[in-house]
């Protein structure tokens, strides 16, 4: 096996803002692994705010990639269980590897990944398209740009309320909000009881990490769900977000790949909580990836390579929130 990685500078359609500040692109690596004349893809996004470089990206691959070449496996998740010690806080990296063998293996094997994992393509929700935070004008721009059924929309405190209402009377699009924990948390339920009049079928990370706990279940209404991001990394964090969370927003870059994905999934559904495949900023490489377990979610928000003007990559395609499947074996997605 031969692990190789190539990288490229993403742009973005427009200026995206969230409560962690603004950017224009995103740099990425593709991760590609050869294996009896066969390649399988993965990404990983640098996302400065969560401490991703693309200088500790490549420093990390150098390091592990001659011994991960000689690792002997038959199922990703071997794989995955050889590399999680060796790449244990690089869960980015992790993914983009863990990734490139399950393209890998279904290409193997002629077939989709979301054909091993024995699931039906006509059972996908519809993901949503983000909207970035910004002026009423800048938004509803965007909104009237991409008609989407349903829209993620960012906010960075509780004084944006009066912004929602605006956008409400311009569309009658289902709204999703997140936050970034950027809310207080002293104002967070009068809040939650103007947003479910205003069409919005959930709320995403209200509160900062470590502020979990003002959080009351048996306060949220049923057909709003609070959703836990920045609070529920991987596997271990499912359990405890049972506590204050109706759901959990799983992202394979997040977590560490597929593999700890379908764990997440798992053990999500055994508590009852709601599931969410979400993204970050990303290429066709890492939305095809998320794409394939879709099934499995109650809501999905794979609009990351639909909001670039310059995807490097091609493969699952999410039309106006509808995913689209390539008739192609592993993830489907392949570089221009």
């Amino acid at each position: 096996m031969k692990l190789t990685f190539s990288t490229c500078r993403l742009e973005l359609k427009d200026t995206f803002t969230i409560s962690h500040g603004s950017y224009e692109y995103r740099d990425t690596m593709i991760v590609e692994l050869q294996r009896d004349g066969i390649k399988g893809f993965g990404e990983a996004t640098v996302i400065p705010y969560l401490g991703v470089t693309l200088e500790g990206l490549k420093e990390k691959f150098n390091e592990v990639a001659a011994t991960l070449s000689t690792a002997d496996w038959a199922w990703p998740e071997d794989l995955w269980e050889i590399a999680e010690p060796k790449l244990r806080g690089h869960s980015f990296l992790l993914s983009a590897i863990d990734c490139a063998a399950w393209d890998w293996f279904g290409k193997k094997k002629g077939r989709s990944v979301r054909g091993i994992l024995k699931m039906k393509d006509g059972s996908t929700p519809i993901s949503s398209y983000t909207i970035g935070y910004g002026t009423f004008d800048e938004m509803k721009r965007k909104m009237d740009a991409a008609p989407w059924p349903i829209y993620k929309i960012k906010l960075s405190s509780r004084n944006d309320l009066e912004l929602v209402k605006k956008l409400r009377e311009t569309t009658g699009a289902v709204f999703r909000i997140d936050a970034n924990g950027s809310w207080d948390a002293h104002y967070f339920y009068e809040d939650y009881a103007t947003l479910k009049g205003l069409n919005v079928d959930l709320i995403e990370q209200p509160l900062p990490v470590g502020m979990e706990n003002n959080l009351d279940k048996s306060r949220h209404f049923s057909s709003v769900p609070v959703i836990a991001d920045e609070s529920c990394r991987g596997p271990g964090d499912v359990a405890k977000c049972m506590q204050w969370f109706d759901g959990i927003n799983i992202k394979l870059m997040k977590c560490g790949g597929i593999t700890p994905a379908l764990e997440m999934i798992r053990r999500a559904k055994s508590l009852g909580l709601k599931v969410m495949g979400g993204c970050m900023t990303e290429s066709s490489v890492g939305i095809s990836a998320m794409a394939h377990l879709s099934p499995l979610f109650d809501y999905v928000d794979l609009d990351g390579a639909a909001l670039l003007s310059n995807d490097p990559a091609g493969g699952v395609v999410v039309n106006r929130g509808n995913i689209e499947f390539p008739g192609t074996p592993g993830l489907g997605c392949f570089l221009k």
